[in-house]
């Protein structure tokens, strides 16, 4: 077995078809070449002209090479580490909604800064990618991680559930023609649904369980990549404390970070002293 046939046969089931489509969209921009804008997320377009198809065209279509091959590694890694811990039809159930519940919130909050504020650059903006899924399923994956922090590139250390957060604030000074909004509108989907904000999208573990145990589904749960519905349960949705616990939660992990941030600052300039 070939080094890729191998890493293609570690990549669980829900996971690599997310990235199956992908690649084969991006082969059809490559041989077609259409319009790009006729496919990315623009709110003007879906809100006054009614294209909601952009709502799932825009998460599958990329704009290089380099931006799917980037988006796929990260799929491939995020996803993979996801997918083993809640099952492959949990995972499938999350991406398919996440590709229209980020690109709504994405659309609703350039709404809103054009009706409050007047801010019309995100309205007009076109933006393409898979990116804004990948933040929501890096905030579950953190939510679930056993691991209480994480280093951000060997930088500063932050807490799993900030790691989203960072990675955020950073790959925008890093690379600021990426969509921020996007990947924002992404953890804040991811943020919902770890605390059961967005229980009513999806189904419950008991019917997960179930659905496995249906001849319909037979061939797709008898695949060698397919990953059960864990006995325990996926472990998403289960926090109900309501907007007021998320907040606070919310806001306690941006508090940690620019603490993290801080020090990490004072002993570049200052050192870390004696003893």
């Amino acid at each position: 077995m070939s080094r890729l046939a191998e890493t293609l046969a570690n990549i669980p089931l829900a996971t690599l078809s997310i990235m199956i489509v992908c690649c084969v969209v991006y082969m059809y921009q490559f041989f077609v070449d259409p319009p790009m804008h006729h496919y990315t997320m623009c709110p003007r377009l879906v809100i006054y002209m009614s294209e909601y198809y952009r709502f799932i065209t825009s998460s599958l279509f990329h704009g290089s090479i380099m931006h799917i091959g980037m988006n796929m590694m990260s799929t491939m890694a995020i996803g993979s580490s996801l997918e083993k811990r809640i099952g492959s039809l949990a995972m499938a159930t999350t991406i398919l909604w996440g590709i229209q519940l980020t690109s709504s919130i994405y659309t609703f909050i350039s709404w809103l800064l054009y009706i409050t504020i007047g801010y019309e650059h995100l309205m007009n903006q076109h933006s393409v990618g898979f990116s804004g899924v990948i933040f929501q399923l890096a905030v579950l994956e953190a939510n679930l991680s056993p691991d209480r922090t994480r280093s951000v590139f060997g930088f500063v250390n932050v807490s799993s559930k900030m790691y989203p957060w960072a990675l955020l604030v950073i790959l925008q000074f890093v690379m600021p023609q990426i969509s921020f909004l996007g990947h924002l509108s992404g953890i804040l989907i991811g943020t919902m649904q770890s605390h059961g904000s967005l229980n009513i999208f999806f189904p419950s573990d008991e019917y997960l369980k179930d659905s496995e145990q249906k001849t319909s589904l037979a061939f797709i749960v008898r695949q060698p990549s397919f990953v059960s519905t864990p006995e325990a349960g996926t472990g998403l949705g289960r926090r109900r404390e309501g907007s007021a616990g998320l907040f606070a939660e919310v806001g306690g992990s941006i508090a940690l970070f620019v603490k993290n941030v801080c020090e990490a600052l004072k002993v570049m300039i200052f050192g870390r002293g004696e003893g």
